[in-house]
């Protein structure tokens, strides 16, 4: 890289790898940031079977799977405790308004993270989109 009249010259090979690194980044962002909001659905999910749970206590349809192509009707759910996931494999038996506070500060968490990855997300496309149109007034240049 040299710089002439505040102008930074950058070889054609230095960009294309930039561009290759930042379309990395941006998959890998992006996958990050599906794996979160799945994860902040779920929670929303649990909280809601916790609701339903507290509210009915009794009869109720659960999915058996994540997209609902099973479901089980459930008759006579204790709805004094429920089994909590805290992370790392272990598991809390806690009352259901315990557990809706562990679940709406795992939500606020996952909530943060979505718009840090999210803010992430927009910074490495704006720079990609910029080396994208550098690489194409070249190749125009080239084609001239």
């Amino acid at each position: 890289m040299a710089e002439s009249n505040n102008r930074m010259v950058v070889s054609l090979e230095d960009l294309l790898a930039q561009a290759d690194a930042l379309r990395k980044e941006i998959d890998a962002l992006q996958k990050l940031r599906d794996e979160i909001a799945e994860s902040l659905n779920a929670a929303r999910s649990a909280k809601e079977a916790i609701n339903l749970i507290k509210g009915q206590g009794k009869d109720l349809m659960l999915s058996a799977d994540r997209r609902g192509f099973v479901l089980l009707k459930v008759t006579e759910i204790p709805s004094s405790k429920v089994l909590v996931n805290l992370g790392l494999g272990y598991y809390a038996e806690m009352e259901p308004d315990q557990a809706s506070k562990i679940l709406e500060e795992r939500e606020e968490q996952l909530n943060k993270s979505l718009q840090e990855i999210t803010a992430r997300l927009n910074n490495a496309v704006n720079a990609y989109t910029q080396i994208a149109e550098i690489l194409n007034r070249a190749q125009q240049q080239q084609g001239e």
